[in-house]
């Protein structure tokens, strides 16, 4: 079917200025020699069909194709500033011969995706990563499974920063229930439990976790879709995505919480209270090696919206749940001490939480009772999440890097607190890591001799 004359010249304006930014302003490697050879827009002008020819071997046309797709949102925003349209048309990419072959575009696509599976992430830095979410006309929002107060502060923290800007369509989902210490943060109840509909989003924002092995149940909504990173862990980034991970912050919260600053948006008690307890409890308090100045500047940034800190930290510090002090219970009266009192470890079962009426938020920092022994280097908690599935949490002094160790294990984290999900029964579990830490203390003992 023939365009109209304003398809036509619709089409024609995109084609011009897609071949303008694919010569000057595209800067992703994979985009190698490709020339625009038409445009073909949909009859109601909300997409811009844009075939291209791709030169060089198989593996370079596929990577050129990838990194035009991924370069889209950011192509739309800039036509967007020379169209005089109330709707930007979205922009997609096709390879020229498709018009001939157009059974054949889903097996193209999904040929990318698998390819996209296995390239790295591109690491953005943090203004290009608040440009291109910002594009994006509707967002999803999660974290990781079992989240804590960083991944939840720091999600939330993210959600006010998009409505502050002005973006309407902003979902927020987590695998799991927000745990009760957070359920009064502001904005905890648009939290939302992945459901039978999936909703419509451009763009997917992982916060406070880098893959999707860890988002849980949330995953199978974000294959093949368009995903960005903000994280602070020290892990490579979720393969075919692209983001800012940056391990010098002390958490995600505060990464955020720089956002806000370069998008010039002023920060909200609200957002403020958010961003607080994202940052207090990855910090202790304050208390833990990854606290820095830059953590205390943050800090008097989000106090100087007012916040009634003493409160929050009561909240977040002072009240334990009955359940968890039943927990807390068991926990230290089954504590052991190995390698000269430099290892402490216990445990939780499936049973204590069945007694106690605990849930699993309710584990949540009772490995620091291990820890904070002392002459203790390295607690241990192994929470029997399944009969072979066994959850191992770490926390370490500066001396030993406990996001090292669990890395064979599929895990990760930071140095001094790391955790990883092992498909194995407790005892196995318990014998294996025990058995290598008693060695590697006993040996790093032998070593300052």
């Amino acid at each position: 079917m023939s365009q109209t004359g304003r398809s036509q010249r619709v089409a024609e304006l995109i084609r011009e200025e897609i071949a303008k930014l694919i010569m000057h302003g595209l800067k992703d490697p994979r985009i190698g020699f490709v020339s625009v050879m038409g445009v073909r827009m949909s009859s109601d002008l909300r997409y811009a069909n844009v075939y291209v020819s791709l030169y060089g071997a198989e593996s370079e046309k596929k990577g050129s194709l990838a990194g035009l797709q991924h370069s889209s949102g950011w192509i739309r925003r800039e036509i967007g500033k020379f169209l005089r349209m109330r709707y930007t048309p979205e922009i997609r990419f096709f390879p020229d011969d498709s018009l001939d072959e157009v059974y054949h575009l889903e097996q193209v696509f999904q040929e990318i995706h698998e390819d996209q599976k296995h390239t790295p992430m591109i690491k953005l830095d943090l203004p290009g990563v608040l440009s291109d979410v910002a594009g994006a006309s509707s967002i999803l929002l999660t974290t990781h499974e079992n989240p804590d107060g960083d991944a939840v502060g720091s999600l939330l923290g993210m959600y006010h920063l998009l409505k502050l800007m002005g973006k309407e369509r902003v979902a927020c989902v987590m695998t799991d229930p927000v745990p009760r210490l957070y359920r009064n943060l502001p904005g905890a109840k648009q939290i939302k439990a992945p459901g039978a509909k999936q909703p419509n989003f451009e763009v997917a924002v992982l916060v406070d976790v880098s893959s999707l092995e860890r988002v849980g149940t949330v995953a199978p909504w974000l294959e093949n879709r368009k995903i960005r990173v903000i994280d602070h862990h020290l892990e490579e980034g979720q393969h075919g995505a692209s983001g800012y991970i940056d391990p010098s912050y002390a958490a995600s919260g505060e990464i955020v919480a720089d956002m806000f600053a370069l998008a010039g948006v002023p920060l909200t008690p609200e957002a403020a209270h958010c961003l607080y307890v994202a940052q207090i409890t990855d910090t202790g308090g304050y208390r833990f090696s990854n606290t820095n100045a830059r953590s205390h500047r943050i800090a008097a940034t989000l106090l100087e919206t007012g916040l009634d800190v003493a409160t929050i930290s009561s909240d977040v510090f002072e009240v334990i749940s009955k359940p968890k002090f039943e927990l807390l219970h068991r926990v230290i009266d089954r504590m052991q001490l190995l390698a000269e009192g430099r290892l402490a470890w216990s445990y939780v079962t499936a049973r204590d939480l069945s007694d106690a009426q605990a849930k699993k938020e309710d584990t949540d920092g009772l490995v620091n009772y291990a820890r904070n022994i002392e002459g203790v280097e390295v607690g241990v908690l192994f929470n029997a999440v399944e009969p072979s599935l066994t959850k191992v949490s770490l926390r370490s002094r500066k001396n030993f890097n406990s996001a090292e160790f669990l890395n064979a294990y599929g895990g990760g984290g930071h140095a001094a607190a790391a955790g990883a999900t092992i498909e194995k029964s407790m005892e196995e579990v318990q014998r294996e890591i025990i058995g290598q830490l008693e060695i590697l203390l006993e040996g790093s003992a032998e070593g300052m001799a």
